[in-house]
């Protein structure tokens, strides 16, 4: 089992082993998902914590997929639409640091370019 798994299982409290496909699963779309959005090839380290939290999302979802929204006896449950929401602060930060803003750059006035 993988580290990201055994931490995503943690966070759900699960001691047994009958739901880590479907886990892994969660984590790998995350992963692609989150990917796309960054437009890298790899995930960076930093991100990983996002993933699981999407992928802690979508298990807490489970059996209930594609329902925006569900009401019974005055309890009213709504999901996200998109899994990243909560963390768009945290993806657009790290963006910016990768565009060059927020990052400082030294330069040698007296090197010679050609």
């Amino acid at each position: 089992m993988n580290d990201q798994l055994k931490k995503l299982k943690i966070a759900l409290q699960m001691s047994d082993d009958e739901y880590d496909d479907l886990l892994q699963l969660y984590l790998d779309d995350a992963t692609d998902f989150l990917k796309l959005r960054l437009s890298v090839h790899e995930l960076p380290d930093e991100m990983q914590a996002i993933v699981r939290g999407a992928a802690v999302k979508k298990f807490n979802r489970f059996k209930n997929e594609g329902m925006a929204s569900y009401s019974q006896d005055g309890e009213s449950i709504t999901f996200s639409s998109n899994d990243f929401d909560e963390w768009q602060d945290e993806i657009d930060q790290w963006k910016k640091d990768q565009n060059g803003i927020n990052k400082g750059m030294w330069v040698n006035p007296y090197e010679i370019r050609h």
